[in-house]
């Protein structure tokens, strides 16, 4: 029992001292955004679909290239079916052909002739009433066919749709890099800004800390209340909870943030990009925002050509196409499966496969399909004025967007600038008043609201730095900016 606890010790210890080991990342934003471009599962499945819309188009191409095919079957015939006995079909041939053979016989004077003619006669009675198989026992059939695709409207049509096949597909991954941009840009800023209102709570708690402690050794010499101790005590008690509360939303933001990149929960990181200078980063919004900047324009510009590739290839089903082909086999039927392998048998004439070749052309001409065709075509061209209809409403959506991101941006700038002057005011006023308090000429109540004021004014900074920042992501991501 001693040796496991032992054991368990040494366990514990080796992965206490694994993840002390491991290396601390530093990230700035951008080295955040580069991380997340190769490791977050949306980029990395919008590459795959890349690599995905390439086959799919080497495999509509692939289409009017050769296309050879082989095949080999073997059947075994452990029951084999039967014709109507011999003499029911050819019964009074049959006895002629014995008369026949018998009166050559009699007649001829060659011994070996006459042998055969016995042996015939012989072999023509045996077999009257007898079964007739159909198939020998054993049967291979094998053949390699070649076809060519000569002519097909819906293959040329897709042959021209192959170029916005791949068009899509990096569109598509641009819309995405742009997502991943935004949620790790936000998250980012979450993350740094809770880290700093959590460190500048604790700077807060060293302050209150000291003045709480000189304020007792005051009380102690008889100068002040203990209700002037026990108001500074309150501060440190709330200043303490609201730390820890900070401390777990810090935990959830980084979290977040390791989601947002595609980071194991395990690492740690270290963000190097403070608030102040990321927002000493911000540059002015751009003024000559056009809509084709946005991905998502040409992207649905882009699918209205394709609907249109569609409709088009439905309607090319009304011509005619054209394939050629070449097949060239072989088959052997034998009683014995190792027959099949021997180049000379005399049960089969010295040859036990026969081989066959054809080459030809195919044409298929469309006549009268109750309209079938028509109605796939109709439904095709409803499609096409659906993903018309997406864009108008993506464009009208823009609108709104843009006005919304715009309106809320320069809403952030005026709360940036009404939080900076009244963090700069209470701070005035906390100094003030703490200094007024320790030489006796104010009260405890009135540090207690400044202390309060001022720490509040800090929290509000800090967020409306943070607004500033992610309302300028949410206008970059309206006008379409990386």
């Amino acid at each position: 029992m001693k040796k496991i606890h032992i054991i368990a010790g040494l366990l514990l210890f080796g992965n206490i001292a694994s993840a002390q080991m491991q290396p601390v990342r530093t990230l700035s934003v951008e080295e955040a955004v580069a991380y997340a471009l190769t490791n977050k599962a949306e980029a990395k499945n919008a590459k795959l679909s890349q690599d995905q819309a390439k086959a799919r188009n080497w495999e509509i191409i692939a289409t009017g290239l050769p296309q050879i095919s082989g095949g080999i079957d073997y059947t075994y015939y452990f029951k084999r079916p039967l014709s109507p006995a011999i003499q029911k079909i050819f019964g009074g041939q049959t006895d002629g052909t014995i008369q026949l053979y018998k009166g050559i016989s009699n007649m001829t004077s060659d011994p070996a002739f006459k042998a055969f003619l016995d042996g015939s006669v012989q072999g023509l009675e045996a077999s009257k009433g007898q079964p007739i198989y159909f198939q020998l026992p054993h049967n291979v059939q094998a053949n390699v066919q070649l076809t060519q695709l000569i002519f097909d409207g819906r293959y040329f049509i897709g042959l021209k749709a192959t170029k916005d096949f791949t068009r899509t597909a990096t569109l598509s991954k641009a819309v995405s890099d742009q997502e991943v941009r935004y949620n790790v840009r936000k998250a980012y800023y979450q993350a740094q800004a809770s880290q700093q209102a959590q460190s500048l709570l604790k700077e807060n708690l060293a302050i209150v800390e000291k003045l709480v402690s000189d304020t007792r050794e005051v009380y102690k010499a008889g100068f002040i209340e203990e209700l002037d101790v026990n108001r500074l005590e309150l501060i440190l008690a709330n200043l303490q909870n609201q730390i820890q509360t900070q401390s777990q939303l810090a935990e959830i933001a980084m979290a977040n943030l390791k989601f947002q990149i595609g980071m194991s929960m395990n690492e740690q990181i270290i963000l190097t990009d403070k608030l102040n200078e990321l927002r000493e980063k911000v540059q002015q919004p751009i003024t000559d925002f056009t809509p084709s900047k946005r991905p998502e324009y040409e992207l649905l510009q882009t699918a209205i050509r394709i609907r249109g590739y569609d409709v088009k290839q439905r309607e090319a089903g009304y011509y005619p196409s054209l394939v050629g082909f070449a097949s060239y086999g072989g088959g052997s039927q034998v009683d014995k499966f190792k027959s099949i392998f021997q180049s000379n048998s005399a049960a089969t004439n010295g040859n036990n496969w026969f081989q066959t070749g054809i080459v030809g052309l195919s044409l298929k001409v469309p006549i009268f399909d109750s309209g079938s065709r028509n109605a796939n075509v109709k439904q095709a061209k409803l499609d096409q004025e659906k993903t018309k209809n997406d864009f108008d409403n993506f464009m009208k959506g823009l609108e709104l967007q843009l006005k919304v991101s715009e309106t809320t941006y320069n809403s952030s700038l005026f709360e940036e600038q009404y939080a900076a002057k009244s963090l700069t005011l209470s701070q005035k006023i906390f100094n003030t008043t703490r200094v007024k308090f320790k030489e006796g000429l104010g009260t405890s109540f009135e540090l207690v609201q400044a202390e309060q004021e001022y720490t509040t004014n800090q929290l509000k900074k800090i967020q409306a730095t943070l607004g500033v920042l992610n309302s300028k992501a949410d206008l970059d991501k309206a006008q379409g900016l990386k």
